[in-house]
């Protein structure tokens, strides 16, 4: 959606939050006290606590959803798990969850949001394991929906050990 330019743009919120936050508490109230421009949904994880949020967030709305909670829109909670879809996306999203619950690997978890679960919209998809610090990117492309392209394995640890140090000051 269309939002208050006079806020940060969603990209450097999320570095912020990356560079400047120790715990999931310090990223969630970084994010609720910055202004904020267009309509936007996070899910943050903390692999030293173990625990995850989802955010919604506009420039005058800020609401949270933790892991097992329910909210009015996401009626099916699941223990240690955030879940942030609509509508039959959803649901589906839910039945997929509880069938293979205890049992993900990186493939399985990007399975999750293939079609239908993913909109038709879908340009870019991410799964990110806060553990090993590895994620994983796919891109669309002409013919079909990220989620239904090739996924590029990183690791953000080595990404950022290998990063130039600019002079001046910054990496």
């Amino acid at each position: 959606g269309e939002g208050d330019w006079d806020g940060k743009p969603m990209a450097q919120l999320v570095r912020e939050v990356m560079e400047q936050c120790d715990t999931i508490g310090e990223a969630v109230e970084h994010m609720r006290n910055t202004p904020r421009t267009c309509e936007y949904y996070y899910v943050i994880s903390d692999a030293k606590s173990g625990r995850a949020v989802g955010i919604k967030a506009t420039p005058e709305i800020f609401e949270t959803v933790w892991s097992g909670e329910s909210h009015p829109q996401l009626p099916h909670p699941i223990d240690d798990t955030v879940i942030l879809a609509a509508g039959d996306r959803y649901e589906e999203l839910v039945r997929r969850v509880r069938e293979g619950s205890g049992a993900f690997d990186a493939d399985s978890a990007r399975d999750l949001m293939t079609r239908p679960v993913c909109m038709t919209s879908n340009i870019q998809s991410v799964l990110f394991a806060p553990g090993s610090l590895d994620f994983w990117v796919a891109n669309a492309d002409s013919d079909n929906v990220a989620s239904h392209t090739r996924y590029t394995k990183f690791n953000l640890a080595d990404l950022l050990a290998d990063a130039p140090v600019v002079a001046g000051g910054g990496g």
